[in-house]
């Protein structure tokens, strides 16, 4: 093959594609933390605005008879042929994050207002991460945020997903602000009780649930012999709760590699012409290839 044949404008093409689409990438990953931040500052405040705690003191009765009704409903999950079911107020769901420890991170964030119109309406005090910055001493990692306080009201439903009690948030208001669609996408689906699922009372009973609803005023649980443990993520709540970066980033990747691929064939099929070409000529020429 002759020298010209051998270009070298293929592979440069592709390693300067390789590094632009590095760059990119990098560049991306940087500067979404802080795009992130900018939006979120427009509806946070720096300070939180805690949010009152059912006394158990002062409603030692009712939270005797939740206690009560709590159990007879363990009691009836473990019979796996019996119908299981319990119906919890707005109050009975603010004396359960008062009572469990495993609710304690709720305390002071949450508080369930009422349940009607087929939606939970809850006051929020929940804590985001701000603006990134470089840790300062004692803090962890060399990289950390400082807080940011979402403060306003959810409205939005119960959902069992993964053998978990979820909070599907259909609408966020709050005061005198205007919330990011972008950041509703990832705030649409909140795992409330994640830390939950290794509690040992509170664990087991959403294990075994396959019903969550809203019935009147009631937040109904329930485990129905026969129907089938939810215990699948849908490709929507995917997407919702962070799945468009993921595609965004794969979809770079797909560009990238067609792109590659394209010039890997334009340079073949350039080389291999000149080598036609080339072949041409010498076979035009048979005194070319004497001494």
């Amino acid at each position: 093959m002759s020298a010209t044949a051998r270009s070298p404008l293929s592979g440069c093409t592709i390693l300067i594609l390789a590094v632009l689409m590095l760059v990119f990438l990098i560049g991306f990953s940087i500067w979404t933390p802080f795009r992130q931040a900018t939006e979120i500052e427009k509806f946070t405040k720096e300070a939180p605005e805690p949010l009152p705690v059912l006394s158990l003191e002062a409603e030692e009765i009712a939270a005797r008879d939740f206690k009560e009704r709590l159990e007879l409903f363990r009691s009836d999950l473990s019979d796996e042929e019996k119908e299981a079911r319990i119906e919890m107020s707005a109050k009975d769901l603010n004396l359960a994050v008062a009572m469990f420890p495993a609710l304690e991170e709720l305390r002071k964030s949450f508080l369930v207002e009422k349940i009607e119109d087929g939606e939970l309406v809850i006051d929020i005090c929940y804590q985001l991460n701000g603006r990134p910055r470089l840790a300062k001493e004692g803090e962890d990692g060399p990289i950390t945020a400082d807080p940011r306080y979402l403060i306003g009201t959810i409205h939005g439903h119960p959902m069992l997903t993964k053998r978990e009690l979820v909070l599907q948030v259909d609408r966020l208001e709050v005061p005198n602000a205007e919330v990011a669609e972008g950041f509703m996408g990832h705030f649409s689906t909140l795992r409330i009780f994640e830390k939950s699922l290794k509690d040992p009372e509170i664990g087991p009973v959403m294990a075994k649930l396959t019903y969550a609803g809203l019935e009147g005023d009631k937040l109904v649980l329930a485990r129905i012999p026969g129907d089938p443990i939810p215990d699948v993520v849908t490709d929507e709540v995917f997407m919702k709760s962070g799945g468009k970066i993921a595609v965004f980033l794969g979809g770079a990747a797909l560009i990238f590699i067609v792109l590659a691929g394209t010039v890997l064939y334009l340079g073949y099929r350039k080389q291999l012409q000149k080598l036609q070409e080339s072949e041409e000529t010498n076979s035009g020429n048979p005194d070319a290839n004497e001494p």
